[in-house]
């Protein structure tokens, strides 16, 4: 394991995520399950003869939900190869270098820059209305006919921001994608390990933007090691593409208990992880009793303390989920407890 200073280059581009675009069989479906689920508002829809789109949002994240209404949409293309998943992770910028630059697999970044306080939209997907405007509200500028769903009390709005996106790819493509990511944006690697659960083994650098923004944990299997859930994926998945969105939160145990409320499902921890986790972490924010309840993970490195936990993938072809995450100091990414979550997707994978 091992941390890698950023390269600060002045031809590097600095960015954040605009926004992550999953190509999708229901947009409006899908948008129903963030809203239901994780405590998104719907903020921006589109309906075209080539597309139906739906924009949630939580703070400074938005995920725009893709339905295709073509044959040849490039969201039909994407949900016929690989199912509902990742397509698109938008990147602002203060002014937009190209329409859009290939990034792994069928997964682009396109560039959008941004006034700040307008209301967001993308070309065919508009404002919608809260439900509390009146339709007749003569301040009301937007053209949009669709009104705003809003989450449930439940799930009290507590994702933050997205912490990072991970990405699993073909054998022999990671130093290809890193070398990319330098190439096209001067982006540099600041984190990358081994990391061995068994026979099995994987190797994994973060790319990360210059600000911080955007931070990518690109993972492939190590040759030579046995068969595990990255070639998993690969196989599933059809290629390299997203395995999870990993969302940011105040207070995992908060969260997690709403979300739970709220209908998301969590992989569970076996009680053994806990049996020696004081002499493991040495300190913990929460006691472990409450960890052990909510199945949390958690982990500890120079710079502080991490809490995780994964959601059961309720994709089809079981290949993409998400993570929710809270950080104390911590700036890595608790591979420590690969290993536990290797053995509850397998738990997941034979229920």
């Amino acid at each position: 394991m091992s941390s890698v200073p950023q390269t600060r280059n002045q031809q590097a581009v600095d960015a954040g995520i605009d926004h992550i675009t999953l190509s999708v069989t229901d947009a409006h479906a899908r948008a129903a399950e963030f809203v239901e689920r994780y405590g998104f508002e719907v903020i921006a829809a589109g309906d075209t003869p080539e597309f139906t789109a739906v924009a949630v949002g939580q703070r400074d994240t938005v995920l725009v939900l893709l339905q295709g209404r073509t044959d040849t949409h490039p969201a039909t293309l994407y949900t016929a190869r690989h199912g509902d998943g990742v397509s698109d992770i938008a990147l602002r910028v203060d002014t937009p270098l190209r329409p859009a630059l290939h990034a792994f697999g069928d997964v682009t970044h396109s560039f959008v820059s941004r006034t700040a306080g307008e209301p967001w939209s993308l070309p065919g997907i508009a404002p919608v209305r809260p439900e509390h405007t009146d339709a007749t509200d003569a301040t009301d500028t937007t053209d949009a006919t669709v009104t705003a769903a809003t989450s449930t009390d439940a799930t009290q709005h507590h994702l933050l921001h997205v912490d990072h996106i991970a990405v699993c790819l073909e054998n022999g493509e990671l130093d290809r994608t890193v070398e990319s990511y330098r190439r096209e944006l001067g982006w540099g690697v600041v984190f990358e390990e081994d990391i061995h659960v068994g026979a099995q083994a994987m190797q994994s650098k973060v790319v990360q933007s210059p600000g911080g923004g955007v931070t990518l944990t690109l993972l492939q299997p190590m040759t030579g090691a046995a068969p595990g859930q990255i070639d998993d994926f690969l196989k599933k998945h059809g290629g390299s593409g997203v395995q999870h969105l990993a969302f940011a939160v105040p207070s995992i145990v908060d969260a997690v208990a709403d979300l739970g409320t709220a209908g998301v499902r969590f992989l569970s921890t076996p009680d053994s992880y806990y049996e020696d986790f004081e002499q493991r972490i040495e300190s913990s924010g929460y006691p472990v009793a409450e960890l052990r309840k909510y199945s949390v993970l958690a982990d500890r490195d120079h710079d502080g303390e991490l809490f995780q936990i994964f959601t059961r993938s309720e994709h089809p072809r079981r290949t993409l989920f998400m993570e929710i995450i809270e950080r104390r100091g911590a700036t890595t990414f608790g591979s420590n407890n690969i290993r536990k979550l290797y053995e509850a997707v397998e738990r997941q994978d034979l229920a």
